[in-house]
C-alpha cells in the first residue's frame, strides 16, 4: 500500500504533477501576492512615519539626489527636544495620525523629556552661578571692569628670589576648573553649563544688559543685530556645525548667557546687602529714601497724619499662558519684592474664615470696577495659569511689593497681605493706602475684624483719577483732594508703572513663569533707580506746583471773603465757615446713603410707569402686547406702592406736595443716570488716552482704536438722551417750584467738560435745600478751594519730611561705605596683615556666596569691587541730588536739626567733587586709588598734577575752573575746622 502514493498512474499525483516546476510556482505566487504585498509596504512606511513624527523613533537621516554624498559630507542627523524638530525638519503630522491614541501619549513624554532636560540644565547652572559670581567679582577688580587684559603672565610682586635669567615659564593644564570658570577668566560668559561650544564677552553682555534696561529689545533682535554686525567684519561668515551653509541661530545660546549674568548680578547684590549687615529697615530705606529714611524732628499738624502714603493696584495684562512652560519656581527662588505664595494662602484662609462677618457689605460703586468683579470673558482665563500681578507704589512711583495673581482674579486679600508685609517692617508708622476700591478694603478691613492691632494706624482713599467712578457720598469721605492730610497725592503711581512695564508683556506671556517674575524684578529695579537719579528734581517740581496751588486757593478765598451782606454789610464767608459747611456735609452723606438710594430706586419706578403710559398713548399694539403691557403695569404699580412704603419715614424728601415730590424723585433718578451714562463715557475713552511712552498717541492700534470709537458713539447717543430727559424734567420742576432751587441743566459740551468732584454732582439740593452746602455757589466753591488751600500746605510740609530725609539716608550711607572702603584699603595694604579679619569687615569678607575663593586676596578684590561699585552710585546720586536739594529744603518748613544736616552733607558735596576734580573719582568698580578714600576722608592733598589734556580741547576758561577748584578746597577746609572744633569759622 505504501507504494501506490508513488504510483505515476493515480489520479492525485497526476493532477499534481502534470507540465509543473518549482520555479514556475513561485512566479505564479509572486505575481499573485504583488498587489498585497506592496499595500503592506506603503502601509509599513506610512507607519514608520508617523512613529518618526510622534517621536517613538528617531528620524532617519535624508539623502537628497539620486546618489548620495560622501560620509563625510553627509549632515550628522541630531535628534530634536520636545515637540520642536528645527527650521529643516518637516512637522506636517497627519490628521489620522494625531488622532491616534497613542498621539497624546507620545505628546506627553515628549513634553516630560523636554521638561527633564531643561529642569538638569538650570541645576546645572545653579551648581555654577556662586563660583561664576565669585570669579566675576574677582576678575572685574583685575581687569578694570574688563576694560584692560594682560598681555602675558606677569609674576606678582614679592613672589620669588630668582634671578630674572633664572625664571622659566611653562604651560599647564588646569584640570579641577569647570569650562564657565576658564571662560570668566578669559572674559567670556559660556552658554552651556558643562561643554560649552559658544561664549560672549563679558562687555558684550553688560552693553545687552543696560540696552535691554533701557529699550526692553528683544534677544533675538539683539542677536541678530549682532551676527550682521560681526559677518561685515569677518572674512568668514558664522555657519552652523554640520550644516549646509545654514546661519547659526545664536538666540538660544545667547539666553543662556543672559540668564547667567542675570544671576550674578542678583547674587552680589545679596552680597551688598548681606554683608554690611542692612536691616530690612535700611533695605526699604534704600529701595526710597523719601518715603523710608531716618524719621528726625517731623513736627505734624495731627497725629493721623500718615509717615507714608502708598498705592495698591492690579493689573491682568501682565499675564502668562499656560501652555507656554509647566514650571513651578519654588519660594526660595522668587524675587525679593514679591510676596511668596504660602504668605498668601494664609491670608486667604483667613479672609475665607470671616466670610460670614461681611455679608450684607456691597458698596454700590465697586460695581464700576471690571477687575473687581473679575467679569472678563472665560476664555481669556482658561489660557492662563498667571493671571497678572497686584502691586504696590508709594507716592514716588517706586514699586514696593508684587503679588502674582495664580489662577485668580483681584481678590481683597491680596491688598491685605501687602499691609500685613508692610505693617510688619514698620511698626511704629501712620500708613495712608489709595485703592481704586479703597472704600470697600475698609469696610471688609473693619467688619471683618483684619489688621486688629493696627487698624488705627491706616487711613483710606481712593484714588484721584478713579474717584469719578464712586458716587458722591463715597467720595466726600475718600477723594484725597476733599479730605486731610493726603496731600497733593494722587495715588496713580501703578497706572505709569504698568504703563513702563508694558513693553514685557508680549514677550512674558510665553516664557517661563520664573523668567516672567525675574523679569519684571529687573525691569522694576531698572525704574526705581531711575526714579530715584530724579529724586530731587521731582521734589523740586512738585514743590512748585504745591506753591501755585496755594497761591491760586488763596486768592480765591480772598475774594470770597470779601463778599458781603447787601444789607448788613458784614462778612458773608470765612474759612471757619467753609469748614463747617464742609463737615456738615460730609456727616450727612456718610449717615445717609441708604435713604437717599431708596429715593432714586422710587424716582426709577415712577420713571418707568410714566414711560409705559406713554407707549400706551404713543405706540399701536396687538392683543398680545396689550397684555404684557397690562401685566408690566401692574408689576410697577405694586413695587411703587411697596417703595412708597419703604421712603415713607425717612423724611430725606420734605415740604413739598405729593405731586412736587415725585417730581424730584424722578429728576434725582435722572441725574444719577445722567451721571452713570458719563462715566461710562469716561471710561471708554480712557484707552485712546492711556500710552506707554511719551510721544505714543495711542497702544491700541487701528483696530482696537475703531472698536473704542464704536464704543462711544454708543456712549454718547445714550449720553444725550439722558441728558435731554434730565434738562426737560429739570427745567419743568423749576417752573413749577419757583420758591425752591433746582438741579441746574447743562449742555452737551459744558457736561463733557466736568470733572469727577465738579460741584454739579452734588445731590445735596434733593435732601438739603435750605442748607448753604447744598444750594449755594459761593460756599460751595469755597469749599473746594479750602480743601485744594489746605492739601497744598500739607504737600509742602510732607515735601520738607521727605527731603530731609533722603539727605540724612545719604550721608549715612556716604559715611558708612567710606569706612568700609578705607578698612578694606588698609587690610590689603597692611604688610603685616592680621590672620583675624576686622570686626568691621568680617561679615563682608567671609560671606556664604564668597566661600568658593581659594585665597583670601580673591575675597578682599571681590569686596572692593562690591562696595565701590555703591559708593560710585551714591556719591552720583549725591551730585545729582544737590542741585535741587537745598532749595526744598529752603522753602519748606524748618525742623530742628536743619543745621547738622545740611552741614554734613555740604561736607560730604565738597569732597565727591574735589575726588571728582582731581580725577580720583573713577567710574570703573574695582578701580580705587588710596587718594580717593583720602579725599573722602577729609583728607587733604597735596601737589596732585592734573592729566595732560590736548591743547587744542582745553577749556577757554581755565582760570575760573581752577578758581573753583580753590572755593571747593577753601569750603572743604573751612567745614572740616567747623565739625572738628564746632566753631562757626
Amino acid at each position: 500500500m505504501p507504494r501506490c502514493r508513488h504510483d505515476p498512474t493515480l489520479f492525485s499525483n497526476e493532477i499534481a504533477t502534470v507540465s509543473t516546476s518549482r520555479r514556475r510556482r513561485t512566479a505564479r505566487r509572486q505575481l499573485r501576492d504583488a498587489s498585497s504585498e506592496r499595500l503592506e509596504r506603503e502601509q509599513y512606511h506610512q507607519d514608520l512615519a508617523v512613529a518618526e513624527q510622534l517621536g517613538f523613533i528617531d528620524r532617519r537621516p535624508r539623502v537628497t539626489g539620486r546618489h548620495a554624498s560622501n560620509n563625510s559630507d553627509r549632515e550628522i542627523f541630531q535628534p530634536y527636544i520636545g515637540s520642536y524638530a528645527g527650521p529643516d525638519v518637516e512637522m506636517d503630522v497627519d490628521v489620522e495620525a494625531v488622532d491616534l491614541p497613542s498621539a497624546a501619549h507620545a505628546a506627553y513624554h515628549r513634553m516630560r523629556r523636554y521638561a527633564e532636560i531643561r529642569e538638569n540644565i538650570s541645576n546645572r547652572w545653579t551648581e555654577l552661578e556662586l563660583i561664576v559670581t565669585a570669579t566675576y567679582l574677582s576678575c572685574q577688580k583685575t581687569y578694570s571692569n574688563w576694560t584692560v587684559f594682560p598681555d602675558a603672565f606677569v609674576l606678582p610682586p614679592n613672589t620669588c628670589t630668582c634671578t630674572e635669567t633664572a625664571v622659566h615659564t611653562r604651560k599647564l593644564h588646569l584640570i579641577g576648573i569647570t569650562h564657565v570658570v576658564r571662560l570668566v577668566h578669559y572674559g567670556y560668559f559660556a552658554c552651556s553649563p558643562d561643554k560649552p561650544r559658544t561664549a560672549f564677552s563679558i562687555p558684550v553682555m553688560q552693553f545687552h544688559h543696560f540696552l535691554w534696561e533701557t529699550a526692553v529689545l528683544l534677544t533675538y533682535s539683539f542677536v541678530k543685530a549682532l551676527s550682521t554686525f560681526l559677518d561685515s567684519r569677518c572674512k568668514l561668515p558664522l555657519y552652523a556645525r554640520g550644516s549646509r551653509h545654514k546661519k547659526r541661530n545664536l538666540r538660544v545660546p545667547f539666553s543662556h548667557s543672559v540668564e547667567l549674568y542675570s544671576r550674578v548680578l542678583q547674587l552680589s547684590n545679596s552680597i551688598h546687602t548681606q554683608g554690611l549687615s542692612l536691616s530690612t529697615t535700611d533695605q526699604w530705606a534704600s529701595k526710597c529714601p523719601r518715603c523710608f529714611g531716618p524719621r528726625e524732628g517731623e513736627v505734624k499738624v495731627d497725629e493721623s497724619e500718615p509717615d507714608i502714603i502708598m498705592a495698591l493696584d492690579g493689573n491682568f495684562q501682565q499675564r502668562h499662558y499656560a501652555y507656554a512652560s509647566k514650571d513651578n519656581p519654588p519660594e526660595s527662588k522668587y524675587p525679593h519684592a514679591f510676596i511668596p505664595p504660602s504668605r498668601i494662602v494664609a491670608d486667604a484662609v483667613t479672609f475665607a474664615a470671616t466670610d460670614s462677618a461681611a455679608e450684607g457689605i456691597d458698596p454700590p460703586c465697586a460695581d464700576s470696577h471690571k477687575a473687581a468683579n473679575d467679569i472678563r470673558g472665560e476664555t481669556t482665563w482658561e489660557k492662563c495659569d498667571d493671571n497678572g500681578l497686584f502691586g504696590s507704589a508709594c507716592r514716588h512711583d517706586i514699586p514696593l511689593l508684587f503679588v502674582n495673581i495664580h489662577k485668580t482674579g483681584e481678590k481683597l486679600y491680596y491688598p491685605i497681605s501687602i499691609l500685613n508685609h508692610v505693617l510688619s517692617v514698620f511698626p511704629q508708622h501712620k500708613v495712608g493706602i489709595l485703592y481704586d476700591l479703597g472704600c470697600q478694603l475698609e469696610t471688609h478691613v473693619r467688619k471683618r475684624g483684619l489688621l486688629t492691632e493696627r487698624v488705627g494706624d491706616l487711613m483710606f482713599g481712593t484714588s484721584v483719577f478713579h474717584a469719578y467712578a464712586h458716587e458722591w457720598s463715597c467720595q466726600v469721605k475718600y477723594n484725597p483732594r476733599l479730605n486731610w492730610w493726603w496731600g497733593l497725592s494722587d495715588g496713580e503711581c501703578l497706572e505709569r508703572l504698568w504703563a513702563f512695564l508694558s513693553p514685557l508683556i508680549s514677550t512674558l506671556r510665553v516664557s517661563t513663569r520664573l523668567h516672567r517674575l525675574t523679569a519684571i524684578q529687573a525691569r522694576s529695579d531698572y525704574y526705581t533707580n531711575q526714579l530715584n537719579e530724579s529724586a530731587a528734581v521731582w521734589l523740586s517740581q512738585k514743590l512748585k506746583h504745591a506753591k501755585v496751588v496755594h497761591r491760586v486757593s488763596r486768592e480765591a478765598l480772598e475774594e470770597l471773603h470779601a463778599i458781603r451782606d447787601p444789607n448788613t454789610g458784614r462778612q458773608l464767608y470765612t474759612n471757619d465757615f467753609f469748614e463747617q459747611q464742609w463737615r456738615d456735609e460730609r456727616n450727612y452723606h456718610v449717615n445717609s446713603s441708604t435713604d437717599e438710594r431708596q429715593e432714586v430706586e422710587l424716582g426709577r419706578l415712577l420713571s418707568l410707569e410714566i414711560e409705559l403710559e406713554q407707549a400706551w398713548a404713543t405706540v399701536p399694539m396687538t392683543p398680545e402686547q396689550v397684555v404684557n403691557w397690562a401685566n408690566t403695569v401692574d408689576r410697577v404699580q405694586t413695587n411703587l406702592a411697596a417703595q412708597r412704603a419703604r421712603v415713607a419715614t425717612n423724611g430725606v424728601v420734605d415740604n413739598l406736595p405729593p405731586e412736587q415730590k415725585d417730581k424730584l424723585r424722578i429728576l434725582w433718578y435722572l441725574k444719577t443716570e445722567l451721571r452713570r451714562a458719563f462715566l461710562s463715557l469716561v471710561e471708554e475713552k480712557q484707552p485712546l488716552l492711556r500710552v506707554c511712552r511719551a510721544g505714543e498717541s495711542s497702544t491700541l492700534g487701528t483696530r482696537g482704536q475703531q472698536r473704542v470709537l464704536d464704543a462711544l458713539r454708543k456712549r454718547a447717543n445714550k449720553l444725550k438722551t439722558v441728558l435731554e430727559a434730565y434738562n426737560t424734567q429739570a427745567t419743568e420742576f423749576a417752573a413749577s417750584n419757583p420758591n425752591r432751587p433746582a438741579p441746574p441743566t447743562i449742555t452737551h459740551t459744558n457736561l463733557l467738560r466736568l470733572q469727577a468732584d465738579d460741584t454739579f454732582w452734588n445731590d445735596g439740593l434733593f435732601t438739603n435745600a435750605n442748607k448753604p452746602w447744598a444750594i449755594d455757589p459761593h460756599t460751595q466753591d469755597g469749599i473746594r478751594r479750602l480743601a485744594s488751600h489746605q492739601r497744598s500746605a500739607e504737600e509742602i510740609r510732607r515735601l520738607g519730611w521727605e527731603a530731609r530725609r533722603l539727605m540724612r539716608w545719604a550721608t549715612h550711607y556716604h559715611t558708612q561705605h567710606v569706612a568700609l572702603l578705607a578698612a578694606l584699603n588698609d587690610y590689603i595694604t597692611d604688610p603685616d596683615r592680621p590672620a583675624n579679619i576686622p570686626p568691621l569687615l568680617d561679615s563682608l569678607v567671609n560671606h556664604p556666596f564668597l566661600v568658593n575663593h581659594r585665597s583670601l586676596d580673591d575675597k578682599l578684590k571681590s569686596c572692593e569691587v562690591i562696595v565701590h561699585a555703591e559708593t560710585i552710585h551714591l556719591c552720583t546720586l549725591q551730585l545729582d541730588w544737590n542741585r535741587n536739594i537745598h532749595k526744598v529744603v529752603a522753602d519748606t518748613p524748618a525742623q530742628t536739626d536743619d543745621e547738622t544736616i545740611l552741614e554734613l552733607w555740604n561736607v560730604q558735596i565738597n569732597r565727591i567733587k574735589l575726588s571728582l576734580a582731581y580725577g580720583f573719582l573713577s567710574g570703573i568698580p574695582g578701580d580705587l586709588a588710596s587718594n580717593q578714600i583720602h579725599v573722602l576722608n577729609g583728607g587733604a592733598v597735596e601737589d596732585v598734577p592734573f592729566e595732560d589734556e590736548d591743547p587744542e580741547e582745553e577749556d577757554e576758561d581755565e582760570e575760573t575752573y581752577l578758581a573753583n577748584i580753590e572755593d571747593i578746597l577753601a569750603e572743604t577746609m573751612r567745614a572740616d575746622l567747623e565739625q572738628e572744633n564746632g566753631v562757626v569759622v
